[in-house]
């Protein structure tokens, strides 16, 4: 999480936050990087600053599990994690199958805990697939003061291996993932 003097970035994993938040702190923004024990991914309920207008970026659910399997495997499996210990697989299709198994619409529950719903919903949720503008837009609503120009020009960070670990679905498997995350799908109009 990013507490800023207008605003709070929260930090959903996988959604290009860390590049968010790369990209905020390297163009000299006045901003504090907030965590938890370590960890910069910090709930909605666990935000210090509910006053301040909120703003997250959420990701195509396909894509978002792809690139979870393709950074693990770039940078390695968290055995501390619950997630990865029962989800880790060298091979995509047995890492969706036992995420399925295991913890069916984990994105969606992800999501809920960061965003929240119904009068409980940050201010502003922006898409991975439109990072760039929904960043400048959060910003630009917020009130905060910022440089466009370097925001628009900052270069892509924390990118898996895409190429030693590529991954594509097999029908069945995206037909599962679409059913078990059907309120993303829906509630983003993702499709």
């Amino acid at each position: 999480m990013l507490i800023l003097p207008q605003s709070c970035f929260i930090h959903i994993p996988k959604s290009g936050g860390s590049w968010v938040k790369k990209a905020i702190i390297e163009s000299n923004m006045v901003c504090q990087d907030y965590s938890i024990n370590g960890n910069g991914h910090v709930e909605l309920k666990d935000c210090p600053c509910q006053e301040k207008f909120k703003f997250a970026f959420v990701r195509h659910p396909l894509n978002l599990y792809r690139s979870y399997w393709q950074f693990k495997m770039t940078c390695g499996w968290d055995e501390n994690n619950p997630f990865d210990k029962e989800c880790r697989s060298d091979n995509f299709h047995t890492f969706i199958s036992n995420l399925l198994l295991k913890f069916p619409g984990a994105y969606s529950e992800w999501v809920l805990n960061f965003v929240g719903e119904g009068d409980n919903e940050i201010e502003f949720i922006g898409k991975y697939e439109n990072l760039v503008d929904d960043l400048i837009c959060a910003l630009t609503i917020a009130g905060e003061s910022f440089d466009e120009q370097f925001i628009r020009q900052y270069p892509p960070y924390n990118v898996s291996d895409k190429i030693n670990y590529s991954a594509s679905y097999t029908d069945k498997l995206e037909a599962e993932i679409r059913i078990a995350d059907a309120a993303i799908f829906q509630r983003f109009n993702y499709t």
